[in-house]
């Protein structure tokens, strides 16, 4: 399996006149670079470098011991700084193949491929920016078809999903179909019952109706019978009075007559 190169050039630069007051430090920050003590060589670069802000090497070394110290950014600050202020066209193609080994520890693929392909572009020897290229491109091209795989994958997810819900909704709506037709039966059913109940209550309001209406007729007839009974009783007592009157008065007519007759014939028998 193939892994990306982070093949890291480190200068060990001649000293001009320039740099005759910082030997020494320069010396040191060398050695200590080489031991592996890299925040003692930063301190030790920076110093100097406050002194040679824009000197390509120092830059150059100074990012070199921010990079191993895993401090990209600033590593990526110095050798942009060094990119910028040399004409050496192989110095250049190692500064940005170095710029490409910060951007790639910094998981930003894209930048880190561009970097490696101007490094390219300025050494078309350089076996180990060939390498990083082709293993970036193979890299996106097999992210690219992860992800085309990806989507496809999740584009028949989706409409396996899709066909799922369709299925869950149309036994739902099924389901919701029957539902409402059972309550709606039921309440068909109810409402016949109901009206059933309401009809033999009516039936039996009616009934009795009838029985009270028919009762009340019975007593009215025999109320009136009563009456009836009461004022033919009345008739013949009234009868019976008025001839019992004439019976009475027809015998005191007969007792006057008879005592006139008596008194005529001077009898007393």
């Amino acid at each position: 399996m193939k892994k990306i190169f982070f093949i890291l050039a480190f200068v060990m630069f001649g000293f001009s006149l320039s740099f005759a007051n910082s030997n020494e430090d320069i010396i040191k920050a060398n050695k200590l670079y080489m031991k592996g003590k890299y925040k003692e060589a930063i301190d030790l670069y920076s110093n100097i470098q406050s002194q040679n802000q824009k000197d390509s090497k120092i830059n150059y070394n100074l990012a070199c011991a921010y990079y191993r110290d895993g401090q990209f950014d600033k590593a990526l600050e110095h050798f942009q700084i060094a990119l910028d202020n040399t004409q050496d066209t192989n110095f250049k193609s190692a500064i940005l193949y170095n710029m490409g080994n910060c951007q790639y520890r910094k998981q930003d693929n894209d930048k880190a491929l561009e970097y490696y392909k101007g490094s390219l572009k300025l050494n078309s020897s350089d076996i180990a920016a060939k390498h990083n290229v082709e293993f970036l491109q193979q890299e996106q091209q097999q992210n690219k078809d992860n992800k085309n795989n990806k989507d496809d994958k999740n584009d028949k997810d989706k409409n396996k999903d899709d066909k799922n819900n369709q299925q869950n909704q149309n036994n739902d709506n099924k389901d919701n179909q029957q539902d409402k037709d059972k309550n709606d039966k039921d309440k068909d059913k109810d409402k016949e019952q109901n009206k059933d109940k309401q009809q033999d209550k009516n039936d039996k309001n009616d009934n009795n109706d009838k029985d009270k209406d028919e009762k009340d007729k019975q007593q009215q007839e025999e109320e009136k019978k009563k009456q009836e009974e009461k004022n033919k009783n009345q008739q013949n007592q009234q009868l019976l009075d008025y001839f019992d009157k004439q019976d009475k008065q027809n015998n005191d007519k007969s007792r006057e007559g008879y005592a006139v007759q008596r008194a005529k014939s001077g009898k007393n028998w």
